[in-house]
């Protein structure tokens, strides 16, 4: 009964938290499950979006004048709280979806790509 009772606990102090961390994010327009890093902007012009028998792809991008080492640390600080698991630098993985984060760096400004995909053997 007891481990019943923690159990329920914890899923309400996780709704919770998901719920307090959402309302004060700003989430990709194509990936409405990942947010925005604040000082990032999307560049909703170049984003592809389609679903699959397998599953959705959607390619999103963001750029900004931020570095890549805060860029990775706010992902993967982030994330886990809305249920992503990460399983390699830059790459997450939820309910048979893969999201991979790659930056790259020219001049001051960075641009962060979001690349979601079904996992395979789906």
């Amino acid at each position: 009964m007891k481990h019943a009772l923690r159990i329920g606990l914890l899923a309400v102090l996780l709704l919770f938290n998901r719920q307090a961390l959402s309302q004060d994010l700003t989430f990709l327009s194509a990936l409405e499950d990942v947010p925005l890093m604040e000082g990032l902007q999307e560049a909703t012009q170049d984003t592809v979006n389609f679903d699959t028998p397998s599953g959705r792809i959607v390619e999103s991008y963001a750029v900004g004048n931020v570095t890549k080492k805060s860029v990775l640390s706010y992902y993967k600080e982030s994330l886990p709280a809305l249920g992503w698991k990460q399983i390699a630098r830059g790459t997450f993985m939820r309910e048979g979806e893969y999201l991979k984060i790659s930056v790259s760096t020219q001049d001051n400004n960075v641009t962060v790509h979001f690349a979601l995909s079904p996992k395979r053997g789906n």
